[in-house]
Formats: C-alpha cells, sequence, structure tokens
C-alpha cells in the first residue's frame, strides 16, 4: 500500500490530468502551493489537517465526467447548511 503523503502526489496528477491543468498549477488549486509535489516527493511530509484539505478541496473540483482514482478512498460530501 502506497504511503498517505504518495497517495496525495497520486491525487494531485490525476486531478491535474483530469482538468487538463499542469502539476505545479494543480497543486497550487489543491494545496495553496506549487511546489508541493516536488517537496514530498524529495521527502518532505503534509500534515494531517493539509491532506484532509486536499482531499476535500480535490472531490469538490473534481470534474463530474471522469472517474475518481480507485485507489483513493474519496471523502464524503460536505453536508449543505441552511444559512
Amino acid at each position: 500500500m502506497m504511503h498517505s503523503d504518495q497517495l496525495l502526489v497520486t491525487l494531485i496528477h490525476a486531478f491535474a490530468d483530469a482538468r487538463s491543468l499542469s502539476v505545479s498549477y494543480a497543486s497550487r488549486l489543491l494545496t495553496g502551493s506549487g511546489d508541493t509535489v516536488d517537496r514530498v516527493t524529495a521527502g518532505a511530509s503534509i500534515t494531517a489537517r493539509r491532506a484532509e484539505t486536499i482531499l476535500r478541496r480535490a472531490s469538490q473540483n473534481w470534474p463530474a465526467d471522469c472517474d475518481w482514482p480507485a485507489d483513493i478512498p474519496r471523502p464524503a460530501p460536505a453536508p449543505k447548511t441552511n444559512k
């Protein structure tokens, strides 16, 4: 099984492919930094809180006509609130 940080790198690559974006730009959209993939690939890690944010953002912005990666658990949609 892949380490969770590597799963997130895989997810960012898949998001980039699904949205026809560069990996750097997809990383910026999902993490706020264009070099997250490079840093993680070089050995850095991602906090659990940041990982949850990446998963949530990717899920919320995933193209409806593309399949979510089968080997990555997709978070449930956030409940809608009435305000």
